[in-house]
């Protein structure tokens, strides 16, 4: 099974908002390390969002070239790996404001 054009030409805006994501939390975590806040997600948190939204067009191109299966397993693994630095980094705010609260 093949995508269609109007699949890639839908799928490919996706990359357009999977770049915005990740300026915006970019920017958020500049922001937030400028403002003393170094457990921010944002970064994390964009990352994976960008990734994922990046999956549906690596599909339609894989499904017309093998090899595109690397990219799509490459991204997933990569937004599985922001999604547990996210995790993580909001475990550890957690733990700090408690810490902080006693």
């Amino acid at each position: 099974m093949k995508c269609s054009e109007k699949m890639m030409r839908y799928t490919g805006y996706l990359h357009i908002v999977a770049l915005i994501v990740a300026i915006y939390g970019t920017y958020s975590q500049i922001q937030a390390v400028k403002t003393g806040k170094p457990f921010s997600i944002a970064l994390a948190v964009s990352l994976t969002l960008m990734l994922i939204l990046r999956i549906p067009n690596q599909i339609c191109v894989a499904l017309h070239e093998s090899h595109g299966w690397y990219s799509v397993l490459g991204t997933t693994v990569g937004a599985l790996g922001f999604a547990m630095l996210a995790y993580m980094t909001y475990q550890t705010a957690e733990k700090e404001k408690k810490t902080k609260s006693n």
